[in-house]
């Protein structure tokens, strides 16, 4: 004769089959909560990297653009660069006044801030990508793991200005160097931030070796308004115009 053998469930302890269920099911609330923690500690851990890692390479973009602007700029006005600065001294001997043509000048910052802009438009095709090896600054394996999109966009047009800097180059012997200066905004999202980036371009676009000193400060003309320079400081306008000097 077989006996059967009944389970007899104990008042207060569940089935075996469902002990099994509820274990399942608290391991997976678990492993969840863990892996939403160590998701939420990473990005708050890595989101600064990846932003730097992204502000160095949309400036770096940016300013292969400007560069490749000013160039194409240079290369159609040809020989009119030529006439662009003169170098004006007093009777001293001294650098009073670096002339700036005002119809080249203003040919140039039409041109470059077109083309510049032109080249910035560009970049909202160009695909940008930081590996997740990079973000965690690890060399061996900054090339390899999944590759975070960057966009970016211009947010207006660049504005130019043309500076003249001058430096010493020996005895009796002065350097000056008329620089175009370039600032404009870039746009930037990466996963979850938007960012505005400040982008500053500064290119030598005309040099003159001249006799004398160099000067504590100097004159220039931008497009009708006198400046003043003082040697190692930044430019801004000042009243009144030297002596003899109209702006052009």
């Amino acid at each position: 004769m077989r006996i059967r053998r009944r389970l007899v469930r104990r008042p207060g302890f569940p089935a075996i089959g469902m002990s099994r269920h509820g274990m399942k099911v608290l391991v997976a609330v678990i492993v969840l909560g863990v892996l939403f923690q160590m998701i939420w500690m990473v990005e708050k851990n890595l989101e600064p990297v990846l932003l730097t890692i992204a502000n160095t390479k949309v400036k770096k973009i940016a300013q292969d653009a400007m560069l490749d602007g000013i160039r194409d700029v240079q290369r159609s006005l040809g020989g009119e660069m030529g006439r662009l600065m003169a170098v004006e001294k007093g009777e001293d001997g001294k650098i009073t006044f670096v002339k700036i043509d005002p119809d080249l000048q203003a040919k140039i910052y039409e041109r470059v801030t077109g083309r510049i802009m032109d080249k910035m438009i560009q970049l909202e095709q160009t695909r940008i990508e930081v590996t997740l090896g990079q973000i965690l600054q690890n060399n061996l394996l900054a090339e390899y793991g999944p590759d975070i999109p960057i966009q970016i966009w211009p947010k207006g047009a660049p504005k130019v200005n043309l500076v003249p800097k001058m430096e010493s180059q020996g005895i009796n012997m002065v350097m000056v160097t008329l620089h175009l200066e370039v600032h404009t905004e870039m746009g930037m999202v990466v996963p979850f931030t938007e960012q505005s980036i400040p982008v500053d371009f500064r290119y030598p676009i005309a040099q003159a070796v001249v006799v004398g000193e160099v000067p504590d400060y100097y004159f220039y003309n931008d497009l009708g308004q006198i400046k003043q320079e003082s040697v190692g400081t930044p430019h801004h306008p000042v009243p009144p115009v030297p002596s003899g000097k109209e702006a052009p």
